[in-house]
């Protein structure tokens, strides 16, 4: 079967292409796939998997989802599908919790002193790989933040209905959605939809800017 995959950063570099078709076996799992690149290409070899794990600080998502919240290396592949596949982020997060989207769970260590091993330059290049920003607007609804999200070219998951839509994933990022009222003047209040955006920062820059205009615009 075949695979798109997409490389971020330093590891486009070391495929040589931001984006690759990828034959494996119909049974292949990421750890089959992340091995035959290891094989295949010279740079990634030893960045990928350390000691039967993901490698440290490594963001492997499978159609826009994290692998490491599925069933890791292990995860199940089907014709058609999509990883993504991006080096670690050296120095810290932009997210609002601090994380950077690899905190060690999966036990593969210390990721402030894998950060350490990175030279300079491959220490900037990592830490453009993969941003997470989050942004909040008043006065939208969810199901308005979900539409626009659609209508700049990202996919619902999950569902049909933007109104239900708590996910939405494009080329190159993911839009997680939340809803809430807050007080804004006596017992007045305005629903707060809060957006955690992640995904390369080039596309985020321009992801973000189209969407607030839009959001703006919507909540006066």
């Amino acid at each position: 079967m075949e695979l798109e995959l997409r490389f971020f950063a330093t590891f486009r570099e070391a495929a040589g292409s931001k984006t690759v078709h990828f034959e494996v076996d119909d049974d292949a799992t990421v750890e089959d796939v992340l091995v035959a690149l290891e094989n295949e290409y010279e740079g990634l070899r030893g960045n990928l998997i350390e000691d039967g794990m993901l490698a440290p600080q490594i963001n492997v998502l499978k159609n826009g989802r994290e692998v490491l919240h599925m069933q890791g290396l292990d995860t199940p592949l089907s014709p058609d599908d999509t990883l993504s596949i991006f080096p670690p982020v050296a120095g810290g997060s932009n997210g609002a919790d601090g994380s950077n989207g690899a905190d060690g769970s999966d036990g593969t260590g210390d990721t402030d002193a894998d950060a350490a091993d990175v030279d300079a330059a491959e220490a900037t290049a990592a830490t453009a790989a993969a941003d997470r920003r989050e942004r909040s607007y008043r006065g939208i609804s969810r199901r308005l933040a979900a539409h626009y999200l659609r209508n700049l070219g990202g996919t619902l998951v999950g569902t049909d209905d933007p109104a239900e839509a708590t996910r939405v994933d494009g080329d190159g990022w993911t839009a997680e959605l939340s809803a809430e009222p807050v007080a804004v003047a006596g017992s007045l209040t305005l629903t707060e939809v809060t957006v955690g955006f992640t995904g390369d920062p080039e596309v985020l820059d321009d992801l973000i800017e189209r969407f607030s205009q839009k959001a703006m615009r919507a909540g006066g």
